[in-house]
């Protein structure tokens, strides 16, 4: 997930394979665009996926409207190995985020120079879901 309204090409770093949620912004519709395109010659799932905030919220507001629809997708119900790993970027560790990724299962997080990783115990492997997040 990037909530970053100007994250734009900067999507090309995040590899290939890996989930990818992004704020529909005029900034970044045009990268994700392109690197759909891109990665849709290279396979057909390409794991990108756009949204609608409001932009006079927060990025942690973003983040935490998002989780739900997150785990819809990449949860118990929708996969054998639901994910277990969440990396943030951009949005440091709050309370009101570790309580909300808590519904969630996520007990453990570590944080990082751009933000923090959360994980959670599975009984299985689980998938990782990058979530990116910035607000300059």
């Amino acid at each position: 997930m990037i909530v970053d309204p100007s994250f734009g090409g900067r999507i090309r770093e995040i590899p290939a394979g890996e989930p990818i949620w992004i704020v529909d912004t005029a900034c970044n519709r045009l990268a994700y665009e392109a690197v759909r395109k891109e990665r849709t010659q290279e396979k057909h799932l390409v794991g990108l996926t756009s949204f609608k905030v409001d932009p006079a919220a927060h990025p942690e507001d973003w983040l935490i409207s998002e989780l739900e629809t997150i785990d819809l997708h990449h949860g118990e119900l929708s996969h054998d190995t639901p994910w277990s790993l969440i990396n943030v970027l951009g949005v440091k560790w709050t309370e009101r985020i570790g309580e909300e990724l808590a519904r969630y299962g996520f007990s453990n997080h570590q944080e990082t120079l751009e933000g923090f990783l959360a994980t959670k115990e599975l009984a299985n492997n689980g998938v990782q879901v990058t979530l990116a997040s910035s607000r300059t």
